[in-house]
């Protein structure tokens, strides 16, 4: 496919009829339009999300594109993005989320002079009352680097991630359809599928948060675990199967494994949720399905501080876990 834009964007549009104005709002600026591609993919929605995004189709037709399909989850639209994009470069933004529009037009000017695989931005976390600019790394210069240089990616997260659209297409990259929570694979991959990896110090992605019908609201996450443990196991055998091909340089690998513990952990932290009895319960059988699926990602986990702790004593230690991590969460709400 010929690449005529700089930059694809993807929006997972379902039922955001109350954000997609914003959200398309802040790609559409004279000084993009030319570059930037954004694909409006409607997974079966039953608001005015489809007049939204054709209002945004005629303003700008060569720049947003409406897509209507079935229903298939985060991961379907995701999926459809990668096929149908036709930028150099390919990125997620959410139907609820938004860009800082200056900083988009920024971002598009350097991706325009670059070639790097991997392209890593800030973003910021906003809630009703207040916002917070995340800072992804401290120290990394503006130059290309390889996985083998010496970097330290603390955390990727798909509000951080551009990726090459060719490299996800070489290596048949597919993400888990009708499930929550699968932004980590997406992030899981690009970071496999990259050799070259730039910084750009831009706060671009603004992250919405702390709105209840999200499904990373904690009342959510308990009534979702299955999707979360879903997810979870698709991780440890895409961990697995990277470690196998013996591909990833040791940073690289890194990266990805603190990737994967992040999203185990957070699993087991909402088992926490429920009483003692039952949290013991489903992390042990949780536990045990990761050794089955991958004695790789099993043993490597023993790294992680938490699910090391949470295994101790054949996971007798659960009750004492489940109150520090309730005077945790208390707080951290009241924080935020």
């Amino acid at each position: 496919m010929t690449e005529s834009k700089v930059l694809t964007i993807s929006v997972a549009a379902y039922n955001v009829e109350k954000t997609l104005e914003k959200t398309l709002s802040s790609f559409n600026d004279s000084r993009v339009l030319n570059d930037l591609e954004v694909l409006i993919i409607d997974d079966g929605s039953h608001d005015n999300t489809y007049k939204i995004a054709r209002s945004f189709e005629e303003k700008a037709p060569q720049t947003f594109r409406y897509i209507k399909k079935e229903n298939g989850g985060h991961g379907s639209t995701i999926n459809k993005g990668i096929k149908l994009a036709t930028g150099k470069y390919f990125k997620v933004v959410d139907g609820d989320d938004w860009v800082d529009t200056d900083n988009l037009y920024k971002f598009i000017q350097k991706l325009k002079n670059i070639d790097s695989d991997l392209v890593l931005t800030n973003y910021t976390e906003v809630y009703s009352t207040r916002s917070k600019n995340i800072k992804l790394i401290s120290g990394m210069k503006t130059r290309e680097y390889t996985w083998y240089d010496d970097i330290n990616i603390e955390r990727v997260a798909l509000h951080t991630v551009t990726v090459k659209t060719e490299l996800l297409r070489q290596h048949n990259v597919h993400i888990t359809e009708k499930c929550f929570y699968v932004d980590i694979e997406f992030v899981v991959w690009a970071a496999y599928v990259s050799q070259t990896i730039r910084y750009m110090d831009l706060y671009l992605y603004q992250y919405r948060l702390g709105e209840s019908e999200q499904s990373v609201a904690k009342k959510n996450m308990l009534k979702n675990v299955a999707m979360q443990e879903k997810v979870s196991y698709q991780l440890v055998k895409m961990y697995d199967q990277f470690v196998k091909s013996k591909n990833m340089a040791p940073r690289q690998e890194m990266t990805i494994f603190k990737t994967l513990k992040r999203s185990i952990g957070s699993t087991m932290r909402t088992y926490l949720l429920v009483n003692s009895r039952v949290a013991k319960k489903d992390i042990k059988q949780f536990d045990r399905n990761i050794k089955n699926i991958s004695a790789i990602s099993y043993d490597r986990l023993n790294a992680d501080r938490f699910i090391r702790l949470t295994r101790a004593f054949n996971y007798n230690l659960v009750p004492e876990i489940k109150i520090a991590y309730g005077i945790w969460i208390k707080y951290k709400y009241r924080e935020e």
